[in-house]
């Protein structure tokens, strides 16, 4: 566990945490920190995350169109949440609305825009933090949540950090960290 290896949890929300030798707590920015070994786990969440995708796609249909934005190299051309950050600043259908009446006719193209959009997000949170006051920027990824199955989203994350690793963590279930810092916490 080093100094800017972060953990990002995409599921229906984007749930964020950067190791850093550094407390930050920012409630006004939706950033705070635990302590875990020593270090801090400083981080926050963002509500978007792939609810919106869910409420466009199946599980199916994003797959497909993911296949197609990969094969094809279809490159994100909009970013529709620019500014949003960490927090719950954007209801749902406040979202739903900036994103639908600018959808493009291709759905490929309407995908790879959103998670994009989100891919900013996250890059945007972690600077972010490190902006605050986190005593390193992100230097690496790992991922979980069903969006880390996406290949292609990954690598749009990676762009959207300035090319650092984001890597799929071997267990990807959003719990299963969360499971093993509780029964870290337990032993002491």
């Amino acid at each position: 566990m080093d100094v800017g290896e972060c953990a990002t949890s995409l599921g229906s929300t984007l749930a964020l945490k950067l190791i850093s030798d550094t407390r930050v707590d920012d409630l006004s920015a939706g950033v705070y920190s635990h302590r875990l070994n020593g270090r801090w786990l400083v981080g926050g969440a963002s509500n978007l995350g792939g609810w919106i995708l869910r409420r466009f796609f199946s599980n199916d249909e994003l797959e497909t169109l993911s296949a197609r934005i990969d094969a094809e190299g279809i490159e994100p051309t909009e970013d529709y949440f620019e500014g949003v950050m960490l927090g719950f600043g954007v209801s749902v259908d406040e979202a739903a609305s900036m994103v639908e009446s600018s959808r493009p006719s291709d759905d490929a193209q309407f995908v790879a825009n959103l998670l994009g959009s989100i891919a900013n997000v996250e890059a945007r949170c972690y600077e972010r933090m490190r902006e605050l006051g986190a005593s390193s920027a992100a230097k690496k990824v790992f991922t979980a949540g069903g969006g880390a199955r996406n290949a292609k989203w990954s690598a749009m994350r990676s762009s959207a950090m300035g090319g650092i690793p984001v890597v799929r963590s071997e267990r990807d279930e959003a719990a299963y960290g969360a499971a093993l810092l509780a029964r870290q916490g337990r032993k002491g």
